[in-house]
């Protein structure tokens, strides 16, 4: 009986010792960031070369808007026959930095191809292409590819097509087994379908119809509200800052919310003018964050300053 008191008591020793130098390893690769604030980390430079800089095995989720496909920036126009190739490199030096349970979540738009005398403008399918090779070329598992529509989208003058009105949310996850905070990213009931489910007896169909259930069934609706979609509906940003691509803070909010925790680590190499280090401190998460510019880099360090207060 004795031994077997001090058998289990050496071993929540050893679990306590396990435990704690796992903290004490996690803490010290982290002793290069996060020094002059607690909860972010902004740095200038080419994210190419910073992420190199970063820990393994440290980031939760990175989720960024890169230069869309042809768009005409004043920093950078990637062009869609470089696009794959430049992508690339980036999943290439972040993969390693990656949480095994990590998501890689991006926001992109595919523009249109250049119209010449022989061929009207064609709308890219360099976003299809992407999505396909961040499955096969780079062992990422796709969650879902999520739209992203615009109630306000910006006239283009194509006259070819309908107009722009979606982006592509591509969502992938790093290990072939993940978890998604489910519950985080319900919705509201309408009340239509409350009222439906208040009502309605769902019947088992016959033997050669689709069966959607096994037995006689009411639905009650869940307290939390009801299952999310994979479409996001809402308008572009309208901020005021002088930055030419600036993203509604509901949509890096969704993934935030779905794949991370509190304290854990939001990355985005394309920091821009803030908006995901905004919406991750914001949820309590923490925010590391790079831009080539100087100005985005101490536009946003200000601002989550204010936040952190």
């Amino acid at each position: 009986m004795i031994s077997c008191n001090v058998y289990s008591v050496n071993i929540v020793i050893i679990i306590f010792i396990c435990y704690n130098i796992r903290q004490i390893r996690k803490e010290d690769i982290m002793k290069n960031w996060f020094k002059d604030y607690d909860n972010f980390d902004i740095r200038q430079g080419d994210s190419l070369d910073l992420i190199q800089t970063l820990p393994d095995k440290s980031i939760k989720l990175f989720y960024g808007s890169p230069p869309y496909p042809n768009a005409k920036r004043s920093y950078k126009t990637w062009k869609s026959e470089d696009y794959l190739n430049i992508f690339s490199e980036y999943i290439t030096k972040i993969k390693p930095k990656m949480r095994d349970d990590g998501f890689i979540v991006i926001n992109v738009k595919a523009n249109r191809d250049k119209e010449t005398t022989k061929i009207n403008s064609q709308r890219s399918l360099i976003v299809e292409k992407l999505a396909i090779e961040l499955n096969e070329k780079h062992q990422l598992y796709c969650v879902d590819i999520e739209i992203w529509v615009k109630t306000n989208p910006v006239p283009t003058g194509i006259r070819v097509a309908a107009q722009d009105a979606y982006e592509y949310i591509l969502w992938f996850s790093i290990s072939p087994k993940w978890t998604i905070n489910l519950d985080e990213i319900r919705r509201e009931y309408k009340s239509s379908t409350l009222s439906t489910y208040k009502n309605t007896t769902y019947k088992k169909r016959s033997e050669n119809s689709p069966q959607y259930v096994s037995r006689d069934k009411i639905i009650k609706p869940n307290p939390k509200g009801a299952l999310p979609v994979n479409v996001l509906i809402g308008a572009s940003s309208t901020k005021s800052v002088n930055h030419p691509a600036c993203q509604p803070g509901y949509v890096p909010v969704k993934y935030i919310l779905a794949t991370t925790s509190e304290g854990d680590i939001v990355f985005d190499p394309w920091n821009g003018s803030g908006t995901t280090g905004i919406e991750a401190l914001t949820l309590g998460r923490k925010y590391i964050g790079f831009d080539l510019y100087p100005q985005y880099v101490d536009f946003t360090i200000e601002t989550l300053k204010e936040i952190k207060k």
